[in-house]
């Protein structure tokens, strides 16, 4: 995701879900845009997007007097480094402080210019004709929150800590290894070197640069006290942090654009409790709550009444089963030996026939979700690819009993003749997910029922999100390879590349010597890694979404995973809060210094 951005709320209740392609607007008095994925921009052609003018010249503003926003989080971030972390909670606070980088992707789905004066492209000669060397330009004058200047030194820096092994660096990797040198000819100046074309690079420092003088050696990054109160170039600086409680933000007094920001201070309040989050809603105690757990806007209104109102946006959270390839629990992180039952293809097949995917979408989840069949299912890399093996109890038995699973006195198989397992193993798997989340709960229900009908036994077994989405050092199960299956929801940005890598080459496998690796499925696929390559190397939309589609294909029929449905996003926003943008492709404090406040 940009590298496995995949965290969901912790909340009881179904979240605000509607029909992927639907668009609407605010309720209530707060004017609102939002905007569905759309394609990206060509990175190779296209000239750099016009520069607002407020960030022309920094200038320090004026007071904010905008007043205090507090704003409603489930649960509490680790950390504010987005790079040590890929929990999405963390982006929902550090956008606003410390994670502001050379350039963003706005609500409609292109990167567009921030630190940086421009998007280097051919045509403006930041991108040379060979494709191996991008330059970069600073804004003049910028400073970092405490006053020091942001100059090249720090863009290089971050490249230092990204590309540093021992940095523990989980997020924003894409493409680094190609990066073979970063020349810094003046304080504003950044000339970045390849050894191959990579088409992402309009991504590698749009999650933020790093302060060389406020951070630590880069292969501490994990224990830099930075993480928690960084020094950055966002609107905001972090002045407390009650664990358990709150985080609070004030104005940062050297943010680079004229008179912003608006308001003058944001308290992020951990509120896990949706019925708790919802009270404070109605009573206007807060401005804005994140992924609200009422999934219809008119029924929000009348929850919470005059006070607020609901927004949704198109989401990128794919739904999807991941098989564990290899045998868990032998000490061998490895992709080998094979897994004693998911090892068989035929059994994989087996699964994905048996899951009533129209049931589940239609019935289960009330129509509030998108139909989804690959990885690639918004974007302008959206791939239109039919299901692989649809729903199909008779089938799913034959190839179960071709595998050499038998009916078993209770009705789940045993082994008699199978592939990899001991004559006598029961078909008995564990279906693994993350704890608190009701629509996540029911999707497993219902599929455990689905592979009850054909023999298959699957155990549901949710973990906190700090074990699901733990450290290999953690001994986090998908780190490790002590799974079976694990069913989550993922993401990619509007650049996936990096994040396409991260999950799917062949050689990105997490073990003692490649910790961060996010090939958790343990999958092994040649022409794979080939479609992945393809699609780094040119600069051609076209030419990379058919490299992508066909890595879609190969994991789909290979039944890496199997992908099910499309969330979609929402927020409650006060009536009396103005001037944000809800954005698909950025977290709910993106454009927050544009918001304005009114009591």
């Amino acid at each position: 995701m940009e590298k496995r951005i995949i965290e969901r709320l912790r909340s009881g209740i179904f979240p605000i879900l509607l029909c992927f392609g639907l668009v609407l607007s605010a309720c209530g008095s707060g004017a609102t845009s939002v905007a569905a994925p759309t394609a990206a921009p060509s990175l190779a052609t296209e000239a750099a997007p016009a520069q607002p003018a407020e960030t022309q010249a920094p200038v320090v503003p004026t007071a904010g007097g905008g007043g205090t926003v507090s704003l409603i989080i489930p649960e509490e971030p680790t950390t504010l480094n987005y790079y040590a972390s890929d929990a999405a909670i963390v982006r929902q606070v550090a956008d606003a402080t410390s994670m502001t980088g050379l350039d963003t992707v706005n609500e409609k789905g292109e990167f567009v210019p921030v630190l940086a004066d421009g998007l280097p492209t051919e045509a403006n000669a930041g991108l040379s004709a060979d494709h191996l060397s991008v330059t970069w330009k600073l804004l003049p004058g910028l400073k970092w929150s405490d006053g020091q200047p942001i100059t090249s030194d720090d863009i290089k820096f971050t490249w230092e800590v990204l590309s540093n092994p021992k940095a523990g660096v989980l997020s924003g990797t894409g493409g680094v290894s190609l990066i073979k040198a970063i020349e810094t000819p003046d304080e504003l100046t950044v000339v970045v070197k390849y050894s191959e074309p990579y088409a992402g690079y309009l991504a590698q420092f749009a999650f933020g640069l790093l302060p060389r003088h406020a951070t630590g050696k880069p292969e501490e990054m994990s224990a830099w006290a930075w993480n928690r109160k960084p020094v950055g170039a966002g609107p905001f600086v972090v002045s407390e942090w009650v664990s358990g409680e709150s985080i609070t933000l004030e104005r940062n007094p050297n943010y680079f654009q004229v008179g912003k920001p608006g308001l003058d201070k944001l308290i992020f309040r951990i509120v896990p409790e949706p019925a708790a989050q919802l009270a404070l809603m109605m009573q206007g105690e807060t401005q804005v709550q994140l992924w609200p757990g009422i999934d219809d806007v008119a029924e929000y209104a009348k929850t919470v009444g005059d006070k607020a109102h609901e927004v949704l946006v198109p989401g990128v959270w794919n739904m999807a089963i991941d098989f564990n390839m290899s045998k868990p629990f032998d000490k061998d992180p490895g992709a080998t030996p094979p897994h004693p039952i998911l090892g068989d293809l035929r059994v994989r097949q087996a699964i994905a026939h048996a899951i009533d995917y129209d049931t589940l979408i239609k019935d289960v989840l009330r129509n509030t979700v998108k139909p989804s069949t690959n990885p690639f299912a918004y974007g302008w890399y959206q791939c239109d690819l039919p299901r692989a093996y649809p729903f199909d109890v008779e089938k799913a038995k034959q190839l179960l009993d071709e595998a050499g699973w038998v009916a078993g006195a209770d009705g789940i198989r045993v082994a008699k003749g199978a592939k990899y397992a001991a004559d006598g193993t029961r078909l008995s798997l564990e279906l693994q997910g993350y704890t608190n989340y009701e629509p996540l709960q029911r999707t497993e229900e219902f599929i455990v029922e689905n592979l009850k009908a054909v023999g298959v036994e699957a155990r549901i077994q949710n973990y906190d999100f700090s074990i699901i989405f733990g450290s290999y050092s953690d001994n986090s199960p998908r780190m490790i390879g002590d799974f079976d299956m694990l069913i989550f929801d993922r993401s990619f940005t509007v650049e996936p590349q990096g994040a396409v890598e991260d999950t799917y080459t062949s050689t990105n496998i997490p073990s003692p010597a490649n910790p961060t690796g996010g090939n958790t499925r343990r999958w092994v696929n040649p022409d794979g890694d080939a479609a992945i390559k393809a699609a780094a190397s040119t600069f051609d939309l076209a030419v990379r979404k058919a490299a992508y589609c066909k890595l879609g294909d190969l994991v789909t029929k290979d039944v890496a995973q199997i992908f099910t449905y499309v969330f979609q996003d929402g927020y409650g926003f006060a009536n009396n809060l103005e001037g944000y943008t809800v954005s698909t492709w950025g977290s709910m404090v993106w454009d927050v210094q544009n918001w304005k406040y009114s009591k």
